[in-house]
């Protein structure tokens, strides 16, 4: 039995899915922002989400991780075998899509928040156009690489689901990046159509 810790519509979204898709038993805990800023920091120092506990009480960080643990662990058609140079690419697309796409948007959020007090509003807004301009970037480096398939090839796997958890962050919604980027946009919608995932969006309120 798994634990996952996140908050909804957040970075659990996605290795929700994937625990689902592949059936492993799971726990859901939902976090407040006041656990997120007290008790919570015992697991996850940052207070960021998700946490995965495993079965030994150890945690792993990172949702690109929690996914790649959870397809190693749980052999299916959503990843390519550990070891094979199919699932080397699975990494780097899932590692990429973490560390770029991810990160990016999560410094366009650190600067566009009220709170933030770093320098003067003016500049921070200036910074924050540029750093979206990055992400509408990146997802178009997605869209030239996915042509007529997915982020692996001929069928849906686990890095799709990790694009889908992704897009629903982008500025000013997720529907103007599916009709700025189409394939995307099919490719979110194949991977919306499937049942575990279906389960989960409604789960996190995104029915």
């Amino acid at each position: 039995m798994y634990r996952l810790y996140g908050v909804k519509k957040w970075g659990s979204l996605g290795p929700q899915c994937i625990l689902e898709e592949v059936g492993a038993p799971y726990e859901m805990v939902w976090l407040s922002a006041e656990d997120r800023r007290g008790s919570y920091r015992k697991i996850n120092p940052l207070g960021y989400v998700p946490s995965l506990q495993l079965a030994d009480g150890r945690f792993v960080f990172e949702s690109s991780a929690i996914v790649t643990h959870t397809t190693d662990a749980h052999p299916s058609a959503l990843a390519p075998r550990p070891g094979t140079p199919d699932h080397a690419m699975y990494l780097s697309w899932l590692t990429w899509m973490n560390a770029e796409i991810y990160s990016t948007m999560n410094a366009a959020e650190f600067l566009e928040d009220e709170g933030n007090t770093v320098g003067d509003a003016a500049s921070r807004a200036s910074l924050a156009e540029a750093v979206r301009a990055k992400v509408d970037g990146l997802f178009d480096i997605v869209e030239r690489h996915l042509g007529g398939g997915f982020m692996l090839g001929k069928v849906v796997s686990a890095a799709d689901i990790y694009l889908m958890m992704v897009t629903l962050w982008t500025r000013p919604n997720r529907r103007a990046l599916y009709e700025r980027c189409p394939n995307i946009g099919r490719v979110v919608a194949a991977v919306n159509a499937r049942p575990a995932v279906v389960k989960v969006l409604a789960l996190n309120d995104l029915a």
